[in-house]
């Protein structure tokens, strides 16, 4: 099964791991989706959840790496940025 795995991952973004912006990703998508259990009237973030985990899943099945990388460094800039808001040093 693990040489099943590794020959499918070979040559795609999702054999080095997940990055950050794919883990953010999930993690919204988990989020969306318990919130939309909880609160019957925003259901919808069911389906946005699910095409959310559908996104990561694209990513990391794609063999096209270097776009992938640009991605995730676009996010973690933007990321560095609404840090740099949110914890000023004083």
């Amino acid at each position: 099964m693990r040489e099943l795995l590794r020959r499918l991952f070979e040559g795609r973004y999702g054999s080095q791991g997940t990055d950050e912006l794919t883990r953010f990703l999930l993690r919204l998508a988990i989020i969306l989706l318990i919130v939309s259990l909880i609160i019957d009237p925003l259901s919808f973030l069911y389906y946005v959840a699910f095409i959310i985990l559908i996104c990561c899943y694209l990513r990391l099945f794609s063999k096209n790496t270097s776009k992938r990388y640009h991605e995730n460094e676009i996010f973690k800039s933007y990321l560095r940025k609404l840090k740099g808001i949110f914890l000023k040093d004083k």
